[in-house]
């Protein structure tokens, strides 16, 4: 997804206070002021959703990182599992000796979560 930054020419200050003249044949005060303030509202609005979405783009960012870390924890046992039975293999051990360390291990790891 492309960043795209884009800077309000306008900010709702800028909106509610800007005076307009008036001339002959002009347009309606109240009515001009009436539609100001609604886009008043809206860069209100947008401002408040902006920064929700922003709150919810760094907790995602955080989670992604803390499901990369188990992921690397995850491999670095999977590694050590399978030296060691490459290892426990070398000895001679049997194969149910094997297997009994590696469900042991995994229990160990899942306790840890």
């Amino acid at each position: 997804m492309a960043n795209v930054n884009i800077n309000a020419q306008l900010t709702k200050k800028d909106i509610l206070e800007k005076e307009f003249e008036v001339e002959y044949k002009g347009y309606k005060v109240e009515e001009v002021d009436s539609f100001l303030d609604l886009i008043a509202e809206d860069y209100k609005y947008y401002e408040k959703m902006e920064s929700e979405k922003e709150q919810i783009i760094q907790k995602l960012n955080e989670r992604c990182q803390s499901l990369e870390n188990d992921l690397n924890q995850t491999i670095a046992t999977l590694k050590l599992t399978k030296k060691q039975q490459e290892e426990l293999a070398r000895k001679g051990v049997n194969s149910s000796d094997i297997i009994k360390r590696i469900s042991a291990l995994e229990k160990t790891n899942l306790n840890k979560d």
